[in-house]
């Protein structure tokens, strides 16, 4: 797209071709000043249409949520705050059975104050019934121990686990 106009602006402005544009423009109002505003306009197209696109893409689920009220369900991630925390558990290395302390990666979900204001039924429903929990996003480790070294599996913790209410 950028190249289109591109290619558009350059062609009415500087006249590759000999047909006397550039000399035509200042007769019908177009000077200098002026065409070479029109020429940043002709830049800036793409752009607003890039940054228009990009801002449906990222906002689609909240448009057609209110646009159509009662068709699309809530995600679970509306009802759930996210954030990446590091937690500290002893695991033993099956390769050389030394026993170490290792931080894991949890994904935490805190359930949220109150629902999301477009929420129907089905979703405060869905609401009550939720519960903050984690999810652990690493499923391997390293062996701190210099001679070993080899990564294994973490077993012995559990991958999604709830949280108590506070």
């Amino acid at each position: 797209m950028l190249c289109l106009a591109t290619l558009f602006a350059w062609f009415i402005f500087y006249d590759p071709f000999g047909l006397g544009l550039p000399h035509a423009l200042p007769r019908i109002g177009l000077d200098g000043l002026y065409r070479r505003k029109l020429f940043a306009f002709f830049l800036t197209i793409p752009d607003l249409l890039v940054s228009a696109r990009s801002f449906l893409l990222q906002h689609q689920y909240e448009i057609l949520s209110r646009s159509i009220p009662g068709v699309f369900a809530m995600e679970e991630r509306d009802f759930f705050t996210e954030q990446n925390e590091q937690r500290t558990h002893t695991l033993t290395c099956p390769h050389c059975g030394k026993a170490e302390e290792y931080q894991l990666a949890w994904l935490v979900r805190r359930k949220r104050n109150a629902l999301p204001r477009h929420a129907d039924e089905r979703d405060r429903a869905r609401f009550a019934k939720a519960q903050s929990y984690m999810v652990r996003k690493d499923d391997m480790v390293a062996c701190k121990n210099i001679r070993c070294r080899k990564r294994f599996d973490v077993a012995g913790v559990q991958s999604v686990a709830f949280l108590e209410s506070a």
